[in-house]
């Protein structure tokens, strides 16, 4: 049994509280957080407490708070021989520094509280400043997904920076096109199975190769119809760019 106390209350440590305690082999002896109310009701039951210097006896604390609150949280933790780590894709363990033994356990994931995931289909990277601390991370890990990998913090830094392009700037585009569609009074939904195909076929697929529409095939009438709808500035922009980007491939590959 891993026993373990975990910071924080936002989307990320609830999602990891969740887990936990449905896990047979993992033990959430405490969360610790600033403001109780913001678990959610199925969360209530856990122990709960708004001290920092005070933690019950566990192997590993989990720091799943904003990276600008990470070296904070760290420094009013009591030294403990337990693993310290925080959840950040995009921060030093060094933020850790004051720990014995400390590493990160970066869940690679976009997590809201509303929603449930599948743990088993989530990369967990983690990273270690000792061996004694990756045995324990990589077993933590492997507990909660199959798809647990130790990777460096450059290499880190590197996926998140991939997992912003991928996650936040997708969401960006869906909200821009949907913020059109309701301009033009056009059911954003219609546009869902499109959406879905796409997903779909990038896991077969390289990016590169499944690229379609009138900028990969040189259409540039279609391209100046569109640019003629009136549309915010900001779609606008984004138009002009991915277009001139993906004409510059098109012309590429002839």
């Amino acid at each position: 049994m891993i026993r373990i106390g975990l910071i924080g209350t936002g989307n990320v440590a609830i999602a990891l509280a969740r887990e936990i305690r449905n896990h047979q082999t993992l033990s959430l002896v405490q969360l610790n957080g600033r403001d109780q109310n913001k678990l959610p009701k199925d969360l209530i039951d856990i122990p709960f407490s708004k001290q920092f210097n005070a933690l019950p006896s566990c192997d590993v604390v989990l720091i799943a708070v904003s990276d600008q609150a990470i070296q904070q949280v760290s420094s009013q933790l009591p030294l403990t021989d337990a693993v310290v780590a925080h959840t950040s894709g995009a921060s030093s363990m060094d933020l850790l520094s004051n720990h014995k033994h400390r590493g990160v356990f970066y869940p690679l994931q976009t997590f809201s509280k509303q929603q449930q995931l599948n743990w088993s289909e989530i990369p967990i990277l983690w990273e270690g400043n000792n061996k004694q601390v990756n045995e324990k991370l990589e077993t933590l890990s492997q507990l909660l997904s199959p798809l647990a990998t130790q990777i460096d913090e450059k290499q880190r830094l590197s996926m998140h920076l991939a997992a912003v392009v991928v996650n936040n700037f997708t969401n960006h585009l869906y909200a821009e096109a949907h913020r059109f569609c309701k301009s033009k009074q056009l059911n954003f939904e219609l546009l869902t199975p499109l959406i879905e195909e796409t997903t779909r076929k990038i896991k077969q697929l390289d990016p590169r190769e499944s690229q379609t529409g009138p900028a990969a095939r040189g259409d540039t009438q279609t391209i100046q119809r569109h640019m003629a709808i009136p549309m915010t500035e900001e779609l606008s922009d984004i138009y002009s760019l991915f277009t001139s980007q993906l004409l510059k491939q098109s012309n590429e590959n002839i």
